[in-house]
């Protein structure tokens, strides 16, 4: 995964971070306001989320994998004129002192975390670093059938300074419990030649809201809150699944 973005870093302001069709960083800064403190996030990347907690004040630190996501961050932070701190990191080993109130894992990053047991050990890691009545913030996509695709399908164009960005993209279930992703990039000038590509794979678990709140609680946390899109959808319309536990 982590080559993986670093490889499209650049490309991602245009690409993932459009995709959201929600105020999900809205809701993020609300909750982040009412507990106070410093707030981490997980799989901060190029800064979507992460920036705008730090323009609306909020104590906040990214962390991440990817070197390159890290770097975008910077750059657009010193653009912004406005410092944000973000540290490479493997979220499912935390290297953080104690104390923070709030952590967030946004945008269905969880499904990266696809072993048996691995979320709930990820989540038992970071429970140890909430200050007592620290909040867990956990967001997924939630599970709908997938058919497995023999050919790449075309997502978007979408334009890319002078170029055109088109994402293709090719999903299969890989067993009962994970999926294979295969995105294809094709940088193309103005008469359609591609002038640059890049393939990348990964492997992703969906997580049911039933199958995450088992693990919040393996973890030794308490539910604190539930919401179907940040509060605007039913459970039975919903893209998006988000759960809140409290650290004891």
């Amino acid at each position: 995964m982590t080559d993986n973005y670093d490889r499209i870093a650049r490309f991602y302001d245009v690409d993932m971070a459009r995709n959201m069709a929600f105020d999900d960083v809205g809701f993020y800064a609300e909750l982040c306001a009412r507990h106070g403190g410093t707030v981490v996030e997980l799989g901060c990347g190029s800064g979507r989320i992460l920036l705008e907690l730090v323009a609306r004040g909020v104590d906040a630190i990214g962390v991440d994998t990817s070197a390159g996501m890290l770097r975008e961050l910077q750059r657009k932070a010193a653009a912004r004129g406005r410092p944000a701190r973000g540290a490479r990191m493997d979220i499912a080993r935390p290297a953080f002192a104690g104390g923070c109130s709030v952590i967030l894992c946004p945008y269905s990053l969880v499904t990266y975390v696809t072993a048996d047991g691995a979320a709930a050990r990820m989540f038992g890691r970071w429970r140890e670093l909430l200050r007592p009545g620290g909040v867990l913030v956990v967001d997924a996509f939630v599970p709908r059938p997938v058919a497995a695709q023999a050919e790449f399908t075309l997502d978007y164009r979408r334009p890319f300074g002078a170029h055109t960005l088109a994402r293709w993209k090719r999903v299969r279930p890989l067993d009962a419990a994970t999926n294979r992703i295969e995105r294809r990039y094709q940088l193309c000038a103005a008469d359609g030649t591609v002038v640059e590509e890049a393939d990348v794979a990964e492997t992703i678990r969906p997580y049911a809201p039933a199958t995450l709140r088992e693990a919040v609680a393996a973890a030794g946390l308490a539910p604190a809150g539930e919401w179907w899109d940040y509060g605007h959808s039913a459970p039975d319309a919903a893209q998006f699944f988000t759960l809140a536990a409290h650290a004891p």
